[in-house]
């Protein structure tokens, strides 16, 4: 239980707070930008990492949220949602070679399309067309049980 609170601390809680204390001074300016950092799991039910799937989720709602809390003013809010990102942990987690870490994108290029999408005021960015395909033209004409099925076989395999 403890991991599952620290994560909800780190995902939720302090974006929460850290983007209240930047909020003020950017509407007070009439100017601003923030970058949330979600993931594509956001969009998804997540069965063997429900705590982490549902985070992300919390994260691109409350982006939402906030850009249109802030819509009559030159301030915005972006969720950027990235797919896998070949970072440090997936050596440490010992997923390289799995199926989903195969064609994980460069912390560079993500950090590139957030800046882009955060600087044109974009709602939510999905770094990769496939996947911003899948989130947007496939899952959400596929029945709910499918959906959970097919990411929790995606799951077992990246465990």
């Amino acid at each position: 239980l403890a991991k599952y609170q620290a994560m909800m601390q780190v995902n939720m809680v302090s974006l929460v707070n850290l983007t209240h204390l930047y909020l003020q001074g950017m509407v007070s300016r009439n100017y601003g930008r923030i970058l949330h950092v979600a993931s594509v799991a956001a969009f998804i039910p997540g069965p063997l990492q429900a705590v982490y799937f549902a985070t992300k989720s919390f994260v691109v709602s409350f982006s939402e949220a906030i850009a249109q809390e802030l819509s009559d003013t030159n301030v915005t809010s972006t969720a950027l949602c990235p797919g896998p990102v070949a970072t440090g942990f997936v050596a440490a987690a010992d997923l390289e070679g799995t199926s989903t870490w195969d064609n994980a994108a460069s912390p560079e290029s993500v950090a590139k399309c957030g800046y882009d999408a955060m600087m044109k005021g974009e709602l939510v960015k999905i770094n990769e067309a496939s996947l911003n395909f899948m989130v947007n033209w496939v899952v959400p004409f596929l029945p709910r049980k499918t959906v959970l099925k097919m990411s929790q076989q995606t799951m077992e395999k990246s465990n």
